[in-house]
């Protein structure tokens, strides 16, 4: 399904290559970050990605169509300010866990603090921490946030398929399992109720059994 390139040779992904989203080789595919764009349309994506530094290796529009728009061989900017992994789940060691608390309780803005622990977590070797631009895959579906909710709208049928039939294609190629799967709002500071992309990670979760 994928050239030596990196690039998609099957019909159902249409290869759209964006210069300016790419940035520089990565050594190791590790993880998938799966995203939510914020939009109702695929189209005004595309049109962003001409410009903005931004963006991840796939888009799957409201129709449910597969646009790659950076090789697998290379870096997207998609995943910003980590979370600490073990202070999410709770498994961080006593020294570690105080190195996280020293810099969250310490001086600075939040995003100062934030990009400090991303700093720290990335010294760690996945699967310690949460994967990062150099080392995952990005996939973002079109989907609004509700204003009232402010949770992502569900994605439609068709997104779905598409959304499966890619994941299962790239977890074949990788050697991923449900583990090395990731949404967005989970593993970085995003939205405040952390709903980018769960979801759609929710329903692949179920499609697999």
């Amino acid at each position: 399904m994928f050239n030596k390139e990196g690039w998609a040779t099957h019909p159902s992904i249409t290869v759209e290559e964006k210069a300016a989203i790419q940035h520089g080789s990565m050594a190791a595919v590790r993880a998938i970050v799966l995203h939510r764009t914020g939009s109702s349309s695929g189209k005004s994506v595309l049109n962003a990605w001409n410009n903005k530094k931004e963006g991840t290796h796939f888009l799957i529009d409201e129709k449910g169509k597969i646009f790659q728009c950076a090789s697998l061989k290379t870096k997207c900017w998609h995943v910003g300010k980590l979370y600490s992994k073990c202070r999410q789940v709770n498994s961080c060691d006593e020294a570690d866990l105080q190195i996280i608390n020293n810099i969250l309780h310490g001086k600075g803005s939040w995003g100062q603090k934030f990009r400090l622990v991303t700093a720290h977590e990335l010294n760690k070797p996945y699967p310690e921490r949460y994967p990062h631009n150099h080392d995952s895959l990005g996939i973002e579906v079109v989907g609004v946030l509700g204003k009232k909710s402010n949770i992502y709208e569900d994605a439609n049928a068709a997104q779905l398929t598409s959304l499966f039939t890619l994941i299962d294609a790239l977890s074949t190629k990788y050697g991923f399992n449900l583990e090395d799967l990731y949404a967005h709002g989970q593993i970085a500071h995003k939205d405040s109720k952390k709903s980018e992309g769960s979801s759609v990670l929710k329903a692949y979760k179920i499609y697999r059994g």
